[in-house]
């Protein structure tokens, strides 16, 4: 780093005068009116917005870091980077001086707090600039629209957008969460959305004790034999688990366990450097079946024993929600699929709650509580929230699994365990949902989760207001449609490449104040996959000041698409985990079609799940303890009509066969 550094820090004064009034056209205007540098118009393209204003003036949420890198967002270097580029109408993407056209971005950004009624004043006094982040609209971009407020862009995403459009062509079960089918089911664009191309990491996931598994779990005889011709062909062995199948003398995908016996070593540093040979039953490194869990379950008694803590209710195997399973899924959908609520799967919604799957969920839970693996107070714990249930017992080192905080991966826990040993050894890891390879019949076993706490795939919406009807529309689509293709991605959401730094002139220069030569960089692994390396990790606020975010569109690259990895420089253990709780993707809860839903239609939907999930905080833990019955259970579901909330939310997820066709 240079010796010295100006910070430069958000004018307070600037600030408040943008939130109290809305002075559009920060861009920089020519004399003509036109973009500063809007060469090559007429010769960009021959179309009718060719020569026309292209100055756009963008309301955005908030800066990154408070401005502490920058006092305006102007001055960031993606801004810069994008207002000295010339787009290219005709092919799409960046073009040249010769091809294309320039652009001028400048923005709009309300202090930290007032976000809401810096927008609500904006609508209500109809002074609002052409681009508008709407993450705190109270109304859907097709109210806006109808009120005259948004215009409709469809006609321009038909043309400018082909990298969106291909996108939505490529995932159509995004398409009735962006657009809007009219009386004749032609699809309408109201908004543009960003886009993630899988699941976020997330910030919880399931967490356990991997130094109990070290000290106390028992390798078993045999473990699956993925090398196997049957593993390979069905992705398990002949019979399972492997109790059941040493008693049916069927082995067939088992192979003989070489490892009698645990060791782990730490390193220096044990978020980098810990390792261990545990072999779960399914032959992995980590827990990937129910048959796993309770191996490890056996292993938590184990540890719980020693400790003098068998009579400690506060000990236990595994926590859960205090009304026996989780509406989102988790581990609900580990059995064939399901959340116990309503339920989405291959376009058709029904409700879960009565299922053959979500009843093999309660008889799993039924084992488990008899068996004193959960936490026998789980019906307690209604203030807790699903990532912090019975935090004391979980610090305390009394708990083997539990939802938990990436905060809380690695060493990370000793420092609160009562247990001596705990406090020098305790090493917490993250696990993957379990496949059920023990319960129910062949439609509830060895099927992936499909239902799972991740956020929408579905970014906010940002809107083109009619105060953007007279401008150069055609050099802006092609801008955001570039947002979606893989250079345009890695700007928004990393930042400059070194080959993109080198080719503008920044002023002020955060690359060269900082002694940054990338934001990333890439590399290919051992198996081929490209592997994308951020320069700096989110805990760095430098980060934030290097991407650009704000301008909420495109794809938002998660490295957990499958496609590539993403090296976002945190420690071993919090990557390996994030590798765990991404395993699967949601795709059976409702919560994008829910939302879809109109105010009368909200209501009704409303009403009908909150009697089901009343009811059910009531019943589902006295049929886990056996004080209910499941048949008593699914009774009570008379006088709930859960048949019309599916046909409500049928009527949305059906869009997604028909919308944009």
């Amino acid at each position: 780093m240079k010796n010295k550094v100006v910070k430069r820090i958000l004018s307070v004064g600037l600030m408040a005068a943008m939130a109290l009034t809305l002075v559009v056209g920060c861009g920089g205007k020519g004399d003509d009116g036109k973009a500063d540098g809007n060469g090559g118009g007429d010769v960009a393209g021959e179309d009718e917005f060719a020569g026309k204003d292209a100055n756009f003036t963008w309301w955005i949420y908030k800066t990154d870091s408070n401005g502490e890198y920058y006092e305006t967002y102007e001055e960031t270097a993606v801004a810069q980077f994008i207002n000295q580029q010339y787009w290219n109408v005709k092919d799409g993407g960046i073009g040249t001086e010769e091809n294309g056209r320039q652009l001028k971005f400048s923005y709009l950004v309300p202090i930290t707090g007032s976000e809401s009624d810096n927008f609500n004043t904006m609508m209500g006094t109809g002074e609002y600039p052409e681009i508008l982040d709407l993450v705190v609209s109270s109304e859907s971009p097709q109210a806006l629209v109808e009120s005259g407020i948004l215009m409709d862009i469809t006609e321009y995403v038909e043309k400018y957008m082909p990298n969106y459009v291909a996108y939505l062509e490529a995932n159509p079960e995004l398409k009735p969460l962006v657009q809007v089918a009219d009386d004749e089911g032609k699809a309408h664009y109201y908004a543009i959305y960003g886009i993630t191309d899988g699941p976020e990491d997330p910030w919880e996931g399931t967490c356990y004790r991997r130094d109990w598994i070290v000290k106390y779990a028992e390798p078993t005889e045999y473990v699956w034999d993925w090398e196997s011709d049957y593993v390979k062909e069905n992705g398990h062995p002949a019979v399972t688990p492997l109790d059941k199948a040493m008693e049916e003398d069927n082995l067939e995908g088992w192979k003989k366990n070489e490892v009698t016996k645990f060791e782990a070593s730490e390193g220096e540093n044990p978020a980098e450097d810990y390792t261990d040979n545990v072999i779960f039953p399914s032959g992995k490194s980590d827990p990937i079946t129910i048959s796993d869990w309770e191996w490890m379950f056996e292993a938590f008694d184990k540890a719980i024993d020693a400790r003098g803590w068998s009579d400690d209710s506060s000990a236990y195997g595994l926590s859960i929600q205090y009304y026996g399973y989780s509406a989102l899924g988790d581990i609900t959908s580990s059995f064939g699929g399901g959340t116990g609520t309503y339920y989405v799967k291959d376009g058709k919604v029904s409700y879960d709650g009565t299922s053959e799957n979500f009843k093999t969920y309660i008889e799993c839970m039924q084992v488990w509580y008899e068996n004193g693996w959960l936490d026998p107070n789980f019906n307690t714990r209604a203030n807790d929230m699903f990532f912090m249930i019975d935090s004391a017992s979980v610090n305390q080192g009394k708990v083997g699994m539990w939802c938990g905080l990436s905060s809380t991966l690695g060493t990370a826990l000793r420092v609160s365990c009562q247990d001596a040993d705990d406090q020098k050894d305790a090493y917490v890891m993250g696990a993957a949902l379990p496949i059920n390879d023990m319960y129910g019949t062949e439609d509830q076993m060895y099927k992936e989760p499909d239902s799972l706490y991740q956020t929408s795939r579905k970014g906010s919406p940002i809107g083109i207001t009619e105060k953007a009807e007279d401008k150069d529309l055609a050099t802006l689509f092609t801008y955001l449609d570039w947002t979606y293709s893989e250079e345009g991605a890695k700007v928004i959401r990393i930042g400059l490449n070194a080959e993109q730094y080198a080719s503008v002139k920044l002023d002020p220069d955060i690359y060269a104040d900082y002694d940054i030569e990338t934001a990333y960089t890439e590399s290919t692994d051992e198996d081929g996959t490209k592997v994308i390396k951020t320069t700096f990790d989110s805990s760095n606020t430098i980060q934030g000041a290097l991407m650009g975010q704000r301008m909420d569109t495109g794809i938002k690259l998660t490295g957990n698409s499958g496609e590539y990895k993403m090296d976002k420089g945190v420690p071993t253990v919090n990557a390996n985990a994030m590798e765990q709780w991404t395993k699967y993707t949601n795709t059976g809860n409702v919560l994008d079609y829910s939302s879809l839903l109109n105010s009368e239609e909200s209501e009704q939907y409303s009403k009908i799940s909150t009697a089901g999930t009343d009811y059910q905080a009531q019943s589902v833990p006295n049929v886990i303890k056996g004080t209910m019955s499941w048949e008593d259970y699914v009774k009570g579901f008379d006088n709930i009509d859960t048949d019309t909330a599916v046909e409500l939310l049928q009527n949305y997820v059906d869009l997604a066969g028909t919308v944009g066709r």
